[in-house]
């Protein structure tokens, strides 16, 4: 997944890769292998406390290794050549959209569903793990409310914008 990251005013475009428990976190040239740990993240085995109050998509303050920066993520949009992109397009297909259908954003196997038909999640909650271009991606709800329908099963190989699971 490819993220703009905003710190103190200035843009950083970040790929984030799941691998196994981990994550490979690139920014430029620059690529690190990134655990998560309570408190804060071992990068490259040296381990970085953070803390973060507010929320990223909005903006929030971050603490690390004894300062504080402003901090602000954003995904980025990724365009094959001859898309355009709307905003209602982009919603639709993010699994972000009213009706609260969670979507796959791109053509995979379906690993693992990681809620059940009357749980109830908030927005980011990991609903579901999904395999593209040897990646695993994870899913997140884009709304709040209770799991109505998984309308995809784990092994399932589906279809870049297939209604994954239904959140009312």
């Amino acid at each position: 997944m490819k993220i703009k990251v905003h710190l103190n005013g200035q843009e950083h475009e970040v790929m984030v890769e799941k691998n196994g428990g981990d994550y490979r976190v690139t920014v430029g040239e620059s690529t690190y292998k990134c655990v998560p740990k309570e408190g804060g993240f071992l990068i490259n085995g040296e381990f970085l406390a953070i803390s973060l109050d507010g929320s990223l998509e909005e903006g929030a303050e971050l603490g690390m290794g004894g300062r504080t920066v402003k901090a602000r993520v954003e995904p980025i949009i990724e365009l094959e050549k001859g898309e355009s992109y709307s905003e209602e397009e982009e919603t639709s297909s993010s699994g972000k959209e009213e009706a609260g259908n969670i979507s796959a954003p791109m053509p995979g196997k379906l690993i693992s569903v990681k809620v059940k038909v009357g749980e109830k999640v908030e927005p980011n909650t990991l609903v579901a793990i999904l395999e593209a271009m040897k990646m695993e991606n994870e899913i997140l709800a884009g709304v709040a409310g209770t799991v109505k329908e998984i309308k995809a099963k784990p092994g399932e190989t589906v279809d870049g914008g297939k209604v994954l699971l239904v959140i009312e």
